[in-house]
């Protein structure tokens, strides 16, 4: 007992050891990865995307003009984000809300293939 009495009263004495969460939200660090986003208005449906995403987690549809995007899928590598020749995916820094239903983000590209001079 009287080994455990310095640690008894510090416990009682001190604050607590976590964070009251609502109340104090942690800032996220420098570089944490949170989520990607997309630009409907700057993605030209290269496919780029889909193909170097190790999770699975974008669809091309060149017949409706649509990227799927599935976020329960994703493990935020960033690989899409490099890939991206135009720029059209962005990560961001800030953590998603946690969803408690699979939805799939349906987004339709608005953005044009350059012409190639012939």
């Amino acid at each position: 007992m009287a080994l455990m009495f310095p640690t008894i009263v510090k416990n009682l004495m001190g604050g607590p050891a976590t964070r009251m969460y609502p109340v104090q939200v942690r800032e996220p660090f420098e570089n944490a990865r949170g989520h990607i986003t997309f630009n409907d208005d700057k993605c030209m449906l290269c496919g780029v995307c889909a193909l170097r995403c190790p999770a699975v987690a974008i669809e091309i549809n060149k017949e409706k003009k649509e990227l799927t995007f599935y976020p329960d899928r994703c493990i935020v590598c960033e690989v899409c984000v490099t890939g991206c020749t135009v720029n059209a995916i962005e990560l961001i820094y800030k953590w998603r809300t946690p969803f408690y239903t699979k939805q799939a983000e349906v987004h339709q590209a608005k953005g044009k293939r350059p012409r190639t001079p012939t």
